[in-house]
């Protein structure tokens, strides 16, 4: 079992940029998750399956102000969606980020 403060991993990839991924989910089962350093605020690319809680495992997200943009709304996009104030997705994925359900984000159980 893997612990919760191990689950994520950050990878810097240049000035302001950072990888942030699950590395233990098979790669068909998890995203990538970018992390982008503004001036005033950060921006993060989508939120992972959400299996334990992004912004408290990752500091990274924890120092500033952070905008998620959701690329699209599958599972393990939007997992940790929630945790985010300010989410912003394309308009005809709206209510699938505002109202996840397993047939709408590709989950089958």
């Amino acid at each position: 079992m893997i612990a919760e403060r191990d689950w994520y991993e950050t990878i810097p990839f240049a000035h302001g940029i950072a990888l942030v991924h699950e590395p233990w989910m098979t790669p068909s089962h998890r995203c990538n998750c970018w992390h982008v350093r503004g001036r005033d605020r950060d921006l993060v690319v989508d939120a992972g399956l959400g299996h334990f809680p992004l912004r408290r495992n990752v500091p990274l997200l924890r120092e500033r102000p952070v905008v998620l943009l959701v690329s699209h709304t599958h599972f393990d996009h939007v997992g940790g969606a929630a945790e985010f104030e300010e989410r912003l997705v394309h308009p005809a994925e709206a209510a699938v980020l505002e109202r996840p359900e397993h047939g709408a984000t590709l989950f089958a159980h």
